[in-house]
């Protein structure tokens, strides 16, 4: 089949954040399909990159995780309008593979499907418009009906839909109970994480326990959580490292500063290779999100890069990962505002032999969500 591929954000292992769908772009590709991605950049101009085995179309977007929320609306909006004109260009195909987030995404599927016929699998990994409405983004009763009309009509005229996680499905079920859903997670690229070299910069931090905070800092993480974390620390052999960007990382860089704390380090994003160096040392990944429901619903890639690499996981939050974190012993859940829970629940954890065993189960669980595992559940879904 001839395909094309839609994310927003399309990113490699050499250019740093989430690749998810490069791995899916790869696979498809493996199977013998035609594949075209249409993905924007901070480009000034239109440019194709061909290295990859398949076209990456690279349209000039501008967008990054500091702008507003309307500069945010608006970049959306100009990449449906980019790819909507684009995708006339490189008709026809016989698929198109539409990535959330943005649930704008959808109006290029619609558009297609209406104009050329074309069906669409519609992959949703974070639930909008009900995150930002139960973050307070979206408060205006006009707008959060007309979002929740956007979501439906898309997911009703979706061929199928891929759901990043069994909360998602649910979700999306109860909204459209005749839609066929099916669940790929994040993936645990284990051998992406094989013989990392160690980030010279942290080497003085080896003989420590090293809790590593690595991805956006933004508003649904709420990383003051973290911070009072550190505060509640009296161990000078623990040490936190957050390795991020994002809306938020400035100001918790100064909220930690201002305090005086001594045991965090910051460091800029990094790309795969950046990542799994600071994974080398790290002896726990914390995954943090705002206390808001929603929000537990989602598959982030820092907890299967934890896996992947054989780390403990320490969450705040409920939900599904938080079931699969307790019945597999890979780590411990506290409650966000409750940093002292997290300080009595670690200390365990510190004796070696009770460390080691944890990090086994983190790896033994990480096959079960390695890309193979995971895509291959894609082969059902593209026989039509």
């Amino acid at each position: 089949m001839k395909i094309c591929l839609i994310h927003q954000y399309f990113k490699t292992p050499e250019t740093g954040g989430a690749i998810r769908s490069y791995y899916i772009a790869n696979y498809l590709k493996s199977k013998g399909h035609t594949v075209t991605v249409i993905t924007a950049r901070n480009n000034r101009a239109y440019s194709v990159d061909k290295s990859l085995g398949y076209d990456v179309h690279y349209l000039p977007v501008y967008y990054e995780n500091h702008l507003s929320f309307l500069s945010r609306i608006h970049a959306f909006f100009i990449f449906v309008w980019k790819a909507n004109r684009l995708i006339k260009k490189l008709q026809p195909f016989d698929l198109n593979y539409v990535i959330t987030t943005p649930l704008t995404t959808g109006f290029i599927a619609t558009r297609a499907l209406k104009r050329f016929g074309t069906p669409y699998i519609f992959e949703v990994g974070d639930l909008w418009p009900e995150a930002p409405i139960q973050l307070g983004v979206i408060n205006n009763p006009l707008l959060k009906w007309i979002t929740r009309n956007w979501e439906m009509s898309f997911y009703s005229k979706a061929k199928s839909i891929v759901a990043l996680s069994p909360d998602i499905k649910d979700y999306i079920q109860s909204k459209c109970p005749n839609c066929t859903i099916e669940v790929i997670t994040n993936f645990a690229d284990i051998d992406l994480f094989k013989n990392a070299e160690v980030n010279e910069s942290l080497s003085h931090l080896e003989n420590k326990f090293v809790i590593s905070y690595l991805g956006t800092v933004g508003l649904a993480n709420q990383l003051e959580y973290l911070i009072s974390f550190a505060e509640k620390l009296t161990s000078e052999n623990v040490h936190i490292v957050v390795a991020g960007g994002g809306a938020q990382f400035n100001k918790i860089k100064i909220i930690a500063i201002n305090k005086g704390l001594k045991n965090i380090t910051f460091l800029d994003q990094t790309d795969k290779k950046g990542v799994a160096s600071i994974l080398s040392i790290t002896d726990a990944i914390y995954i943090s999100f705002k206390n808001v429901p929603v929000l537990g619903t989602g598959s982030p890639n820092k907890f299967f890069d934890g896996l992947a690499s054989g780390k403990m996981i320490v969450i705040n939050f409920q939900g599904w990962l938080k079931s699969l974190v307790e019945k597999h012993d890979v780590g411990v859940y506290y409650h966000p505002e409750k940093p002292e829970e997290l300080v009595e629940k670690l200390t365990p954890y510190f004796e070696q032999s009770r460390l080691i065993k944890v990090k086994e189960n983190s790896l033994a669980l990480a096959e079960k969500f390695t890309p193979k595992n995971q895509l291959s559940r894609l082969d059902t879904i593209l026989k039509f």
